[in-house]
């Protein structure tokens, strides 16, 4: 299958990369710089330069023959609410869209917990869920198969491959960012919670037994 990673040098992305690639797939690494490329390409993917904040002609043509898309890119809260609002929300939308129109089957969504019930997260962070939901909603209603993945606090330690899934309603939770990137290998490479939208974060089910009950 060929997969086209949003953010491949971000620390998700360059987590999800290799594992992708092991798992038998053609991999497109999307970067922002050229000084990412490298890291994509001896994990085996190919990294492609796109600016997600405004070249659509670019988005396109990485999108166009691909059977999957992960969005891993993301703004930094440090960087402002109108850098999020160019790239989490205009940037993850005008993405979806082109994926849809080319045919795209199945599209994974990164988004955060909290992003589904913006009201009870701490107001510093409305803003930028408020742009991480619309680009859920846009995933969802794109008619792709969508996979909407809401993971808590993201950290560097060493992944556990054990996690707790849940529709909704999720309370605080902590999860490692290569226990992001296997759940999101995962799911592609099993075929499973299409159109389907969770929060995440560790826990003590495996990861293929926790996407399987869903």
């Amino acid at each position: 299958m060929r997969v086209v990673v949003f953010g491949a040098g971000g620390k998700v992305g360059r987590l999800l990369v290799p594992q992708l690639v092991e798992a038998g797939h053609e991999v497109v690494g999307v970067i922002h710089r050229e000084a990412s490329g490298p890291g994509v390409a001896a994990s085996g993917g190919t990294p492609v330069v796109v600016d997600l904040e405004g070249d659509v002609a670019a988005v396109r043509e990485v999108l166009t023959g691909a059977d999957a898309a992960v969005w891993s890119a993301g703004a930094d809260t440090s960087t402002g609410t109108e850098h999020s609002d160019r790239l989490d929300r205009d940037g993850a939308q005008r993405a979806i869209a082109a994926g849809a129109e080319l045919g795209v089957g199945r599209w994974i969504q990164i988004s955060s917990l909290y992003a589904d019930r913006i009201d009870s997260a701490p107001p510093v962070l409305q803003h930028f869920l408020g742009n991480k939901a619309a680009a859920d909603d846009a995933a969802r209603a794109s008619g792709m198969a969508a996979t909407v993945v809401r993971p808590g606090g993201l950290t560097d330690d060493e992944g556990t491959g054990l996690v707790s899934i849940q529709a909704e309603g999720m309370g605080h939770g902590m999860v490692t960012r290569t226990d992001v990137a296997s759940v999101i290998a995962a799911a592609l490479t099993n075929d499973v919670a299409r159109d389907m939208s969770f929060d995440l974060a560790t826990g003590a089910t495996t990861i293929d037994e926790a996407l399987r009950a869903l």
